[in-house]
């Protein structure tokens, strides 16, 4: 296990174990636990066959739609289905038809709605009634419900924050780390990043941090903008499941591209972040050591995981020198997504 040693420069540094080097442990696997699509993913036969790309009406790719999506889509929304959309097999596409900004929003309103209400599918009942905005190169393509993001494969866009306290007189740091709540639909009871949430449209990334700090943090506006730090974004295409495994027959093989705005936030001592919206379990002031344990345990929730190995690459405890895969580490949390994005 990697282990925290005093340094009379830093405070702490990271330093690998002979158990390190005989298992040839690497921050790498955190990564993998997220994303595991490799970059000649399309190569792959299963998926050619499988997957359709989302396209829009001039052809641009905005997304991954499984083929038993579509055949979901189309037997729960049937003429809504064709009113919406076309489907072009000769580019194993799903391509939106030629309308309006406005009527397209509404369209896939509609079908989200239907099916919410009738598809079995598991991922469209945790209803948010919350849009993400799907791009093209020119901007906001269309609209869609939170929870049909991962039915229809798209880039989503969110803002994650490291809490940490640092002292001062040792330079030794310690984390804010939330639990997730038991009754989380996702990931309940793992750890995460002290505030974390996704960027519905139209609100700014900027002004999301200020909403999710008081949402899940109780941690006030004012304080915030005095503090809190731009610290850079990570990308990567969240896939869980074994892509050798994968037949893309069901929702574990669903393929979305996220975008993580990262922001770092010094708290003073006196300030203690307190559950508010019932999405945090409890908060609990752990050590480097204590972390970077929680980290390689798999305690985290996964992409909260690589937001904090980021922040252990920018700010020294992760380098080159403890790090066996530093240059794959740091290029796979930065990750070229395959469609158009924000900014």
């Amino acid at each position: 296990m990697v282990k925290v040693i005093p340094c009379p420069i830093s405070g702490e540094k990271l330093v690998r174990t002979e158990e390190d080097e005989s298992n040839g442990f690497s921050f790498l696997k955190i990564v993998n636990r997220v994303d595991k699509l490799p970059q000649d993913y399309s190569t792959n036969e299963k998926f050619q066959k499988e997957v359709f790309y989302l396209l829009t009406h001039t052809n641009v790719k905005i997304g991954f739609v499984l083929r038993f999506v579509v055949r979901e889509l189309e037997t729960i929304c049937g003429p809504l289905f064709d009113e919406t959309f076309e489907i072009d097999c000769s580019v194993q596409g799903l391509r939106f038809k030629e309308v309006g900004f406005e009527q397209r929003n509404e369209q896939l309103a509609r079908i989200a709605r239907q099916m919410f209400l009738h598809s079995k599918l598991e991922g469209i009942k945790g209803w948010r009634d919350e849009k993400y905005a799907i791009y093209d190169f020119s901007g906001p393509y269309v609209l869609l419900e939170r929870a049909m993001a991962g039915l229809m494969g798209i880039i989503t866009y969110g803002i994650h924050i490291n809490g940490y306290v640092l002292d001062d007189a040792t330079r030794t740091i310690k984390f804010w780390i939330p639990r997730r709540s038991a009754t989380k639909s996702t990931w309940p009871l793992m750890l995460d990043n002290i505030i974390a949430g996704g960027l519905g449209y139209p609100c700014t990334i900027y002004e999301t941090v200020f909403k999710e700090a008081k949402e899940e943090a109780n941690i006030d506006r004012g304080f915030m903008e005095s503090n809190v730090k731009a610290a850079g974004v990570v990308s990567y295409l969240c896939f869980l499941n074994d892509f050798q495994k994968a037949d893309f027959s069901s929702e574990s093989d669903f393929i979305v591209g996220e975008v993580e705005y990262i922001y770092d936030l010094k708290l003073p001592a006196d300030i203690i972040p307190a559950p508010n919206d019932g999405e945090v379990d409890s908060f609990n002031l752990m050590s480097l050591q204590q972390t970077v344990n929680a980290l390689v345990n798999g305690e985290f929730k996964p992409n909260c995981a690589l937001v904090m190995v980021d922040f252990l690459v920018r700010h020294g405890f992760i380098t080159p020198d403890n790090e066996p895969n530093y240059l794959q580490l740091v290029s796979r949390m930065h990750r070229t997504l395959p469609f158009p994005t924000i900014n």
